[in-house]
């Protein structure tokens, strides 16, 4: 005869029966164990996919293992693309801009950038006005949800520079933050 079903309040957690701590520790090593192990191939596979995104094999990985998924777009604020006191971005992002491939690119503007000015200036798809400094998780929430467009939040990755901005992606439920000097190298 079966056992009963737990009754109210129970947070059916792990059995406590006699060997358990062996059933964790083979379900750990077995875990580990296939972790360490991906077909060559995929790993290819995701090697180019790195190079499409501008991202180092290993920054991809991260990011991959963060969100749980592979990123779709890419979110730059205009402090990770060093646009200040009216200059555009240098030589170099801009190249990296130019570089990226199968992935949807977005600008977030600070104030008193203009998105609609800049607009012709940037090897970017969309650009959008940025959360004012120091907004509520609310206002940083409804912000990051316009620019998904009905796409997953873990399928966009931030990548900023400025204090605060990693707050923005955690605000976002996006797929991860990256800082503009890992990502651009600098």
């Amino acid at each position: 005869m079966a056992d009963p079903l737990p009754g109210i309040g129970h947070n059916r957690g792990p059995s406590m029966d006699e060997g358990r701590a062996w059933r964790v520790h083979s379900w750990t090593r077995a875990r580990a164990q296939a972790e360490e192990t991906l077909p060559v191939e995929l790993v290819r596979m995701r090697m180019r996919r790195a190079a499409e995104l501008g991202m180092s094999y290993r920054t991809y990985a991260s990011v991959r293992a963060t969100a749980g998924r592979d990123p779709a777009a890419l979110v730059f604020s205009s402090n990770a693309l060093g646009l200040h006191g009216g200059r555009g971005p240098e030589p170099s992002v801009r190249a990296r801009l130019d570089g990226l491939r199968a992935c949807l690119r977005i600008g977030l503007l600070t104030a008193p950038l203009d998105p609609v000015a800049l607009a012709e200036d940037l090897p970017l798809d969309r650009l959008y006005r940025a959360p004012p400094p120091g907004a509520r998780w609310p206002v940083l929430r409804g912000t990051l949800a316009r620019i998904q467009d009905g796409r997953p939040a873990s399928a966009f990755v931030l990548i900023g520079a400025a204090p605060g901005e990693a707050e923005w992606a955690a605000a976002g439920r996006l797929g991860a933050y990256l800082d503009a000097a890992r990502y651009f190298g600098a």
